[in-house]
């Protein structure tokens, strides 16, 4: 499953929520430096109560994602989650990253990108995830849009920001309180 948008914000706090949520877990960051915060994790894991491990690994560069995968997939068997693997734009690398992402063990790969996915990104990544997400913020919270799903046709899910963090939006005072 991919997930992608242009308003990093948005995608940020949302793969931390996945981070969180989906422990135990494998992280793979794709920067030089950034991309997680660990107290955003945190809370998020004492807000949904899991308690679970997470693993986090960093490739420095776009040659390091591939062995960076395949380290990771050495480890405990858990799903695999990779923050922005096309981060770097070389295209020439993007056949390997995603047989990388193809071949890696796990029963659930998430991947996270900051690009315009319709516009930018790995042609053949499009046929290697069953589910390719859009997320769009709005003035009162976000819509995830699927761009390409096997169970539904395009769609579009409307949230409220609260629910990013466990809270639905309520009705009446009961949104300002909490």
């Amino acid at each position: 499953m991919e997930f992608y948008s242009t308003d990093k914000d948005l995608l940020y706090t949302f793969y931390h929520r996945v981070i969180a949520l989906s422990a135990p877990v494998k992280v793979i960051i794709t920067s030089e430096r950034g991309g997680i915060d660990p107290l955003l994790i945190e809370r998020f894991r004492r807000i949904f109560g899991n308690r679970g491990e997470v693993f986090i690994r960093r490739a420095f560069k776009a040659e390091d994602l591939v062995p960076t995968i395949e380290a990771m997939d050495k480890m405990v068997l858990a799903d695999l989650i990779i923050i922005d693997p096309y981060h770097h734009h070389k295209r020439s690398l993007y056949d390997s990253i995603v047989s990388a992402i193809r071949r890696a063990k796990g029963s659930k790969k998430f991947i996270f990108s900051f690009m315009d996915r319709e516009k930018e990104g790995s042609i053949f990544g499009l046929h290697s995830v069953h589910s390719i997400i859009e997320l769009k913020r709005g003035n009162r919270g976000f819509k995830a849009v699927f761009r390409k799903s096997t169970v539904v046709e395009e769609v579009e899910i409307p949230y409220s920001f609260w629910e990013i963090f466990g809270m639905d939006s309520g009705e009446g005072l009961l949104s300002w309180i909490v």
